[in-house]
């Protein structure tokens, strides 16, 4: 079982852990079960060695963190009901059932109350499931008039210390998933800890403002606490210091560049990187 839930297409692997969660307690769900024993949800939390929790949690995202004493496939549905209506996914799924879950939950609103149900595959066939858990939003915090992505001047990437699983820029784990707009991407570096960076190309000589900066997190991994900026003229700037992993960072700057190279500073360790990272000013004339 462990081998085909491997080989299962990331598609075809979420909607069925979308139909396992989603399925009324005691009965089936609408996708066929790997094995007799999956047509009826055990209790996951017989499984748990923590969690489920909800930290990081943001006016637009927030983490699901969970330990398990067996390798599952999870997922997490949630919305605003028990209707549920979003999925997340384990951030390193691809690589099959495992025991450290971490799915990130995005596309949240601010200052409202979600619902969220863990569910999972094990390697025997064996279908898991929670009950029904709440949390809620803060706030949006006061930005002034930025907004994520709202004219952010447009990037592309030099060079990266690594991608997860040694894939190329546009790999799953990409350096390309930091400058995409996407939060539901990540770039994912392949254990490089405080040693990762990326450097990204602005258009033109640009007079920057500001930055932000989202780290990755893997709860008690992959996560940069600070990190400097250095220019294509050696001129270094930082640490910046980043307080959470909720959401993206923003920090007033000015120092003007043609390129910009992010390298983390103090981290977790493990397997850093970034959900999103923009840059703002104005191309000198």
């Amino acid at each position: 079982m462990r081998t085909m839930i491997r080989r299962l297409a990331p598609l075809r692997l979420t909607l069925l852990l979308t139909a396992i969660i989603l399925a009324s307690c005691g009965g089936e769900a609408s996708t066929p079960q790997p094995s007799s024993q999956s047509a009826m949800a055990v209790d996951i939390v017989g499984v748990l060695l923590s969690g489920p929790t909800i930290v990081d949690i943001g006016p637009r995202s927030a983490t699901l963190l969970a330990e398990s004493n067996v390798d599952l496939a999870c997922a997490v549905a949630f919305g605003p009901t028990t209707d549920y209506g979003q999925i997340a996914v384990d951030q390193d799924m691809l690589g099959g059932g495992h025991s450290d879950h971490h799915p990130v939950l995005t596309g949240l609103e601010p200052d409202t109350l979600y619902h969220y149900r863990l569910g999972g595959l094990g390697p025997d066939g064996t279908v898991y499931r929670s009950e029904d858990f709440t949390f809620r939003t803060p706030p949006e915090a006061d930005a002034g008039d930025r907004q994520p992505n709202d004219g952010a001047v447009a990037l592309s990437v030099m060079g990266v210390s690594s991608n997860f699983g040694g894939g190329d820029n546009d790999s799953t784990w990409g350096a390309n998933n930091a400058i995409d707009g996407d939060f539901g991407t990540q770039w994912s570096s392949d254990g490089d800890g405080d040693d990762a960076w990326i450097e990204l190309q602005l258009p033109s000589k640009t007079r920057v403002t500001a930055i932000g900066f989202w780290t990755r997190t893997m709860g008690t991994s992959a996560r940069i606490f600070s990190f400097q900026v250095v220019t294509e003229g050696g001129e270094s700037y930082g640490p910046f210091v980043l307080d959470g992993a909720a959401d993206l960072r923003y920090f007033d700057v000015d120092w003007t560049a043609e390129r910009l190279r992010f390298e983390a500073v103090d981290t977790s360790g493990g397997n850093t990187g970034a959900v999103e990272i923009e840059v703002y000013g104005e191309p000198e004339m």
